[in-house]
């Protein structure tokens, strides 16, 4: 059988910045689902201290970031931006499901590899 040369070629292309078999999630503007435990960390900063949402996540999430290398990055834990207030059921170790979009940190009040600008968040029943 003769397999074309564009075949080979988009394959090569598609597979070249993923972890084979676990597939890679992309940056915004694309949006995604994920799920974890919610936590309030506390961190020094130079006007005081920073109290900010860190969804520590149920698997491993591997994001596609072109900016820092071709293959995907591994992310455990992803700090939410723009809520402005959390449901007053959602509190410390809560497990919750989040939709948004995932981007780089990229300022000095950014403290996890990847953040999620938030678009909803509901809780989750514990198993």
């Amino acid at each position: 059988m003769r397999i074309s040369r564009s075949w080979i070629l988009i394959t090569s292309l598609a597979l070249s910045g993923c972890v084979h078999g676990l597939g890679c999630l992309f940056l915004q503007p694309v949006r995604h689902t994920l799920t974890g435990r919610i936590h309030f960390r506390t961190f020094p900063a130079a006007d005081g201290i920073d109290n900010v949402p860190v969804l520590v996540l149920d698997r491993t999430a591997y994001v596609y970031a072109p900016a820092h290398s071709y293959q995907c990055m591994s992310a455990t834990d992803v700090q939410l931006v723009g809520v402005s207030e959390f449901p007053e059921n959602i509190i410390e170790n809560s497990h919750v499901s989040v939709h948004g979009s995932l981007f780089e940190s990229t300022s000095a009040h950014q403290y996890t590899r990847f953040l999620m600008n938030v678009t909803t968040l509901l809780p989750l029943k514990n198993p």
